[in-house]
């Protein structure tokens, strides 16, 4: 084997070393990429999901209180109507 074999072969081991040093090196930033682009991913479907349960629980108050403003409608109906059967005056 001439030394310009053995240069050539130890240029080749040295060159696939480095692309195989670059794949490794693209392949760990594209991994940190993807995980830092999960992360803001998950942090903003917690957020949706946080704003979510609050509009929820608004809307679950209002319900609550439209619920106790018609059962209190309906009492004061029924008193009223009460009230106008029985002869007496029916004027709140």
């Amino acid at each position: 084997m001439g030394l310009h074999v053995i240069d050539t072969a130890i240029g080749a081991d040295f060159m696939c070393t480095i692309e195989s040093f670059q794949v490794e090196s693209k392949l760990r930033e594209t991994t940190y990429r993807l995980e830092q682009q999960l992360a803001e991913e998950q942090a903003a479907r917690l957020k949706a999901e946080e704003f979510a349960q609050e509009a929820q629980r608004k809307s679950n108050d209002e319900i609550r209180k439209l619920r106790e403003n018609l059962e209190r409608a309906q009492r004061e109906t029924e008193e009223v109507r009460k009230r106008a059967e029985s002869g007496r005056c029916a004027i709140l």
